[in-house]
């Protein structure tokens, strides 16, 4: 066994954490076709948050300052050869609201199982086999084109549209010279934030698929349909079924810059009576660039309306901000981040608006 640049000590204390999309890693451990990678990924902001509501005319504002680790992602990646694979992930991020007390033994954070697979080459890059808790088919790869997930996140994560991690099975594949690409997955619904037994409770299986076709360098062009319950359906209720349409295109030069386009649907049923309960539509533009010097830009608007009230909700977010790269794995940004919502609760006249800004940074090995 061949230890590489750490000790075995620190390998395997690592080993009892573990990690987050699209790390890189460390390899600790090669035996014959066999290696141990491990990595981490870190988010850490200092930002300043402002919420005003205006609700039957009666105004109330809250107002947030501080530094917070918004994600501490870390991982272990095993290859026992170079066609079969197993992950071990874990994510740690702080609690939506504080804790009751702020006695000593109180704690402020979540820990999550977030990742949790086998993967297996069936047929080379053709057909991909994934069994576990593992990524979705959509969230994970679109962050990977928008590249600033540690300040903002994709638009069907934003609106909890889909889970980036579920329980269940899935085959990918890249086609024709990787001219189209596929992934399909069938899950648990509820998202790795859940994970509830299915001995015991749920019984709907969630489907879904991206289908892409890459037909010119650095242009994408990407569907999305997601069918099933989110984990609502179970022997004692009919649940609520959601589906999903998504269209993205997108086009960039490698790591010079890139622009993309959204476009979702989604709606809800009541699953025993098939009566539309809620339909959503949302338009979605994005892009960064980089300057050279290890500068860049970025922006994100968000345009969400609720077409089935006849007060229809109606929201608007707007992301900009400047970043600095001093090295490759590490990224800081000075960014503005702003959601405006009016008709607020199906009710006319009440709005909301929410604004946080300040520094926010993304550290990986």
């Amino acid at each position: 066994m061949k230890i590489r640049h750490i000790t075995q000590a620190a390998a395997l204390a690592m080993i009892a954490t573990v990690a987050t999309p699209a790390l890189a890693g460390v390899t600790v451990m090669e035996k014959g076709d066999s290696k141990l990678k491990l990595g981490a990924k870190f988010f850490l902001n200092d930002t300043d948050y402002r919420t005003e509501k205006n609700v039957a005319g009666t105004i109330t504002k809250t107002h947030n300052r501080g530094m917070a680790v918004d994600r501490a992602y870390f991982e272990a990646r095993y290859y026992f050869n170079s066609d079969w694979m197993m992950r071990f992930t874990s994510d740690v991020n702080a609690n939506a609201t504080a804790p009751a007390t702020k006695a000593p033994n109180s704690k402020g954070s979540n820990v999550f199982l977030k990742y949790a697979y086998v993967e297996g080459k069936l047929a080379g890059k053709a057909a991909v086999l994934r069994l576990g808790l593992s990524h979705t088919p959509w969230i994970d790869y679109e962050q990977g084109l928008w590249k600033h997930r540690y300040v903002s996140k994709v638009a069907i994560d934003t609106f909890k549209y889909d889970s980036s991690s579920d329980l269940g099975i899935g085959l990918k594949g890249k086609l024709s010279d990787g001219l189209f690409g596929y992934w399909v997955t069938a899950t648990n619904g509820e998202g790795y934030g859940t994970q509830t037994n299915h001995k015991t409770a749920g019984t709907g299986t969630d489907y879904d698929v991206r289908l892409g076709a890459y037909p010119v360098e650095g242009l994408t062009i990407d569907l999305q349909y997601r069918h099933g319950f989110h984990g609502t359906k179970s022997n004692t209720s009919a649940g609520t079924l959601s589906v999903l349409n998504q269209l993205m295109v997108s086009y960039g030069s490698g790591h010079d810059y890139r622009l993309g386009a959204n476009y979702i649907l989604n709606t809800q049923k009541n699953n025993a009576t098939q009566a539309t309960t809620a339909k959503d539509e949302v338009i979605a533009l994005w892009g960064w660039g980089n300057f050279g010097n290890g500068v860049g830009a970025f922006a994100r608007y968000e345009s969400q309306k609720d077409k089935f009230n006849a007060v229809p909700v109606k929201s608007k977010r707007y992301v900009l901000g400047m970043e600095y790269t001093p090295l490759k794995n590490i990224n800081f940004s000075l960014a503005y981040d702003r959601t405006n919502i009016s008709n607020l609760g199906n009710v006319a006249g009440d709005t909301e608006r929410k604004t946080r800004y300040g520094l926010y940074s993304q550290m990986k090995f």
